[in-house]
């Protein structure tokens, strides 16, 4: 589907879509493991369930440790923050052209809000996103439905989400099928933040090179 007429509404994901938190995320996370004695990430994440958060992945790294390491795990990642969380070249571009023409931008994400207050006002301005919905706040997260339905509560109905009312940009197949559920369009913007193709492989997929390719095409629109 071209993206050559606007939506009414826009909902981005956070970590690895506006955000690049993944330095973060591997470095807190390699610290708890070390301290609860188990091998590094590298060896870890063949582990962790495509289909949860991290969050929710803890129990399968950790075991009946889960909620005390995810603890830890907050602590560090918090404190690193300011240093190892930063934007995506161009991101802020794409995001003000869609205001100035109208769109409302929102984000959802699986992420802990304790950790996303901390880095939205750091990476951008809260004021332009009209909802934010968090891990943990929706009935069901990425990649269920459910995510969509309740961001979008109260605007549209889940009968009357289409592709060209609401898109949904991500990084990763949690993102995609999340939106194709929900019958939003997908927008995948550069590579996975835990890696793997960028490259078109999905169909009812738009697959994006960078902010800068996205801007870009607005532009023409």
């Amino acid at each position: 589907m071209p993206l050559s007429v606007l939506p009414q509404y826009v909902l981005f994901d956070w970590d690895g879509t506006l955000a690049f938190t993944r330095d973060n995320v591997v470095s807190s996370i390699n610290a708890v493991l070390k301290e609860y004695g188990y091998p590094d990430w590298t060896q870890m994440q063949k582990r962790q369930d495509p289909k949860l958060s991290l969050r929710d992945n803890f129990i399968n790294f950790f075991g009946g440790d889960a909620d005390s390491a995810y603890e830890k795990y907050v602590e560090i990642y918090r404190r690193q923050i300011p240093e190892l969380v930063k934007a995506f070249p161009h991101a802020a571009e794409v995001l003000e052209f869609l205001r100035e023409k109208h769109v409302s931008l929102m984000i959802m994400t699986n992420k802990d809000r304790r950790l996303f207050d901390v880095e939205l006002p750091q990476l951008y301005n809260p004021a332009w996103f009209e909802r934010v919905v968090c891990g943990h706040e929706a009935p069901k997260d990425k990649p269920w439905p459910e995510h969509i339905f309740y961001t979008l509560r109260g605007l549209l109905t889940p009968a009357e989400i289409s592709p060209r009312d609401v898109w949904m940009v991500g990084d990763s197949p949690q993102d995609s099928d999340c939106a194709l559920a929900a019958h939003a369009l997908p927008i995948r913007v550069g590579t996975p933040i835990w890696g793997g193709s960028a490259a078109e492989s999905t169909p009812g997929v738009v697959y994006i090179k960078d902010f800068a390719s996205f801007y870009e095409i607005l532009a023409k629109s």
